[in-house]
């Protein structure tokens, strides 16, 4: 603590006189530049010289103080700075959570609990989420998923509407698909031609989450339509109104989504779409499951498969979409596929049948039947009770179906030996 003496103040008060006056705020600066500096207000320093009988303006004689206060004691703690400096990072913009009032004929379409048995959320969903909250007026947000089929690209938009309560309205795009189709149609009521408003049209004016999926099957020339609901929020039905026509405002809380996979070897379906129609879009790449995951939604959703089973269910899914990756094969499996086979398997049907009906036989399908036994070879490899003993060149298959896709990794060749092991 230091104190500052009545000679201390008059000697700077002399210091910074001029034309016979000194201001507060002066001898306040000078006092900050003492050794250790001092830090008085103005008012305490005014104080002070009132005490004194000493007018800061120099002028009139001495006034005569009955009582003398002590000198004041000051902390020679830092001062307080005159201004907050600005923060090097910048803050994020808080988003509130809405309770969104839904119209009870739209409530129906909320998406259950049930759907979401042994969901994972991602990062990606939380992703999704921030796009959507953040749309508002002056900059709306209109996320288009893509990525490989099996990636939740789809089922995010819906996760997302059962996290916040909304309805969920699902509209799956194809070649000749028109917008306005969706916008409602004329219909008698007591004889009268009138327009009964569609479901989309219904959902618009109302919190909701409308999702267009495979975006990219509808044609350049029909996803023009789009631009007006996207840019200005806002649909023009010709019949409504008695057919005077009726511009359909979008609620604000209304969401729209767009999903697809993008054109590649395995998914020739679809047009690119233009700059004009991505200009008004936000983008999110889905990326394909991890090991962790798939255990994770395996264990929640299939609590009676020990852990020995969980992984090699895992082990069987992520071998199978090695080979296609290394062999090419122009077809691409997902978790709903595993999931086909571990419920199959749950309900009874045995194993190799599982995997035969829930995944394999994909590869007929998708005419690639040269395929489909050597993806059998792979289940053999993981579960040994699989083995035909009855086929002599059971190895030699296996080991030919790795050369073909270029597998010639440690794991392969540990699989390879469980077969052998067994055979013996």
């Amino acid at each position: 603590m230091t104190q500052v003496s009545n000679e201390t103040l008059k000697q700077i008060k002399d210091k910074v006189n001029s034309g016979g006056v000194a201001r507060a705020w002066q001898i306040k600066e000078e006092l900050a530049k003492l050794n250790p500096p001092i830090y008085l207000d103005e008012g305490t320093i005014r104080g002070r010289f009132i005490e004194m009988g000493i007018p800061l303006s120099g002028l009139g004689g001495m006034v005569e103080i009955s009582t003398k206060a002590p000198p004041v004691t000051i902390a020679t703690s830092s001062p307080q700075p005159k201004s907050i400096p600005k923060p090097s990072v910048s803050k994020a913009i808080e988003i509130i959570t809405k309770l969104f009032n839904v119209p009870d004929n739209l409530k129906q379409y909320i998406p259950s609990a049930s759907e979401f048995v042994g969901y994972i959320e991602r990062p990606i969903d939380k992703r999704l989420a921030i796009h959507y909250n953040a749309s508002r007026t002056g900059n709306w947000k209109y996320p288009i998923t893509q990525g490989k089929q099996g990636t939740g690209k789809t089922f995010s938009h819906m996760y997302y509407a059962y996290k916040h309560q909304l309805p969920f309205f699902l509209f799956c795009a194809y070649e000749d698909f028109r917008l306005n189709k969706l916008f409602g149609e004329k219909t008698i009521i007591n004889g009268n031609v009138v327009f009964k408003e569609g479901l989309l049209t219904q959902a618009i004016q109302h919190p909701s989450v409308i999702l267009i999926d495979e975006v990219n099957y509808i044609s350049n020339e029909n996803s023009v339509e789009f631009h007006a609901l996207l840019q200005n929020r806002e649909l023009f039905v010709k019949d409504a109104d008695n057919g005077n026509g009726k511009i359909y405002r979008l609620h604000d809380d209304c969401k729209i989504g767009f999903a697809q996979n993008p054109k590649s070897a395995k998914y020739i379906g679809g047009n690119i779409k233009p700059s004009n129609f991505l200009g008004r879009c936000t983008y999110l790449t889905y990326p394909e499951f991890s090991k962790s995951d798939i255990k994770k939604a395996i264990s929640i959703k299939n609590p009676n498969l020990v852990t020995d089973d969980i992984n090699k269910f895992t082990e069987f899914y992520f071998a199978c979409c090695d080979a296609i990756e290394q062999a090419q094969i122009p077809i691409d499996i997902s978790i709903r596929q595993l999931n086909n086979v571990i419920d199959l398997y749950n309900h009874g049907l045995p194993l190799k049948e599982a995997i035969e009906d829930g995944l394999t036989s994909i590869m007929e399908a998708a005419s690639q039947p040269k395929n489909k036994e050597a993806f059998m070879r792979i289940g053999q490899a993981v579960w040994k009770e699989m083995i035909d003993k009855n086929i002599n060149d059971n190895v030699g298959q296996f080991n030919n179906f790795l050369i073909m896709v270029g597998r010639r990794t440690h794991e392969q060749s540990h699989r390879t030996k469980i077969v052998r092991k067994v055979r013996k």
